[in-house]
């Protein structure tokens, strides 16, 4: 069985990321993969861990995507995968125009709706008109999937399919991490990271609120706290580097470098153990969302990360008592006391998290595709 998935690829960027990773383990069941990719924009070109073909053949910034027939005529695949977000593909009627000439040469089509709208919505002929033509619907959990239903969606044409976790990641050594990162050594020192891209969306600001308002509360000792903010600003996108600067100028204002960190640098997975080792917690943040799932919620998962998230829909798999939850400034200041002071919690949520890494595990999920490919081709029955 042969595989072509249309996404991003190889690129600082979630979707490209999902499909490196689904591919990886999809190879590893004897599924032959390759990826129609969308041309490089402007984004951040990065290595990619499958080694599966691909071809940059078609461009969502302008709607045009022709190339990906042609490379179907091509390479004939049994089924054509597209991971959809509305960023990449905002030309539905392109879309549209595509699918019946790919069900024309006897390709099954599935989609991965990666944000799912609840209606009414503008852009609700999307769901209406597009998923409508497809034969297989992927949710990744399941208010996604009854939001689709509320579409008008068939219940047959809808799977529940997780977001894949990230497997065998192991954290380094606490103290040997903080070393190397030039981090405090001592066992007595709390450290809470975020990672990922800064901008508002990430709320990066809460935390750093939160934590100033501790320090002159006299609630958090700053001599054994720490905070750190690792990551690029989005895309080098203007609004995001400018929010990373008014995040330094309130930290060097509030005179609090010696407990608030910020490394503006894009962290390469490679040094992911290296990050989480060195923390106690992690703090993730998000405005609240359409229905979708956080790759970076699974991989701080994956590490067995305890957590203080945002009440966001992005974030609904950090729940479960997998993560303390929060919707106010409130809130998000009890819990981090709560996780600065308790390491029994922290503890019992690292198993937790662990628990839920293996069930979601990519092995898990590529599995439950097969099983969906092959009931698409009448494999098996």
């Amino acid at each position: 069985m042969k595989v072509a998935f249309v996404s991003r690829w190889g690129v600082q960027c979630g979707i490209a990321t999902y499909t490196d990773q689904l591919i990886l383990s999809l190879e590893k069941q004897g599924i032959n993969c390759e990826c129609l990719a969308e041309a490089l924009i402007g984004i951040k070109e990065i290595p990619v861990q499958s080694d599966a073909k691909f071809a940059r053949c078609w461009n969502g910034r302008h709607g045009n995507y022709d190339g990906i027939f042609r490379r179907l005529m091509k390479s004939k695949p049994s089924v054509v995968h597209f991971q959809h977000e509305f960023g990449l593909m905002d030309n539905p009627g392109g879309i549209l125009e595509l699918l019946p000439k790919i069900r024309a040469i006897g390709t099954s089509i599935v989609v991965t709706p990666h944000t799912v709208m609840p209606r009414p919505n503008p852009k609700n002929w999307f769901f209406i008109n597009v998923l409508s033509q497809v034969d297989g619907i992927i949710a990744h959990n399941k208010d996604m999937q009854r939001t689709l239903k509320k579409w008008g969606h068939s219940s047959k044409s809808i799977h529940v399919i997780p977001h894949g976790t990230p497997e065998d990641c192991m954290v380094h050594n606490r103290q040997e991490a903080r070393k190397l990162l030039f981090l405090p050594e001592s066992d007595d020192v709390v450290i809470a990271i975020s990672l990922g891209f800064i901008s508002p969306g990430k709320m990066q600001h809460e935390a750093v609120d939160a934590i100033l308002e501790l320090a002159q509360e006299g609630l958090i000792d700053t001599s054994r706290f720490l905070y750190i903010i690792a990551g690029s600003p989005g895309q080098n996108d203007e609004q995001n580097i400018e929010y990373c600067r008014k995040l330094h100028k309130k930290i060097d204002e509030s005179r609090a470098w010696n407990f608030i960190r910020i490394i503006p640098n894009f962290i390469d997975r490679r040094d992911l153990p290296l990050y989480y080792g060195a923390a106690n917690f992690v703090i993730t943040g998000s405005h609240q969302t359409f229905f979708s799932v956080s790759g970076r919620s699974h991989q701080e998962m994956a590490y067995g990360m305890p957590s203080i998230s945002s009440d966001a829909r992005l974030l609904s798999d950090l729940g479960e008592g997998r993560s303390l939850k929060y919707d106010s400034s409130f809130a998000l200041k009890s819990h981090i006391l709560t996780m600065v002071r308790d390491p029994y919690l922290r503890h019992s949520m690292e198993r937790r998290c662990l628990d839920f890494a293996k069930e979601t595990s990519w092995t898990n999920v590529a599995k439950k595709h097969v099983e969906l490919y092959k009931k698409l081709k009448g494999i098996g029955n």
